[in-house]
């Protein structure tokens, strides 16, 4: 089914409630994004960023997401797990350094140096 937006006053509320609508139905639910724009010729970039603002919900919708903002997979969340992780392990790290070069500087602080 291909949505017709031949009009030009056609407002972006009015093609999310049609496609909205749409999904809702019972064998529509577990479609994905590149599913959505081939079958109902919305943009890409409107669908992801309706799934960028929560409009569609994860429960009801568990496949449309947006892309990841660090390496741009479809994900449910503003970053995918891995770039999650890799940001995670990658603070722990530099909170790990931090921490070594205080106790360092410590030790440097209180030796006292006699000529």
């Amino acid at each position: 089914m291909k949505f017709q937006f031949n009009r030009l006053d056609i407002r972006e509320e009015d093609i999310f409630a049609e496609l909205h609508h749409y999904l809702l139905r019972k064998n529509n639910r577990y479609m994905t994004n590149d599913e959505i724009i081939e079958k109902t010729g919305v943009s890409g970039e409107l669908l992801a960023k309706w799934a960028k603002n929560g409009k569609f919900k994860a429960s009801i919708f568990p496949n449309i997401g947006a892309p990841c903002e660090r390496c741009g997979t479809v994900t449910q969340t503003r970053l995918c797990l891995n770039c999650a992780e890799n940001i995670t392990g990658t603070l722990a790290k530099e909170e790990r350094n931090r921490e070594w070069f205080k106790k360092i500087n410590q030790k440097q602080r209180s030796t006292y140096h006699y000529r």
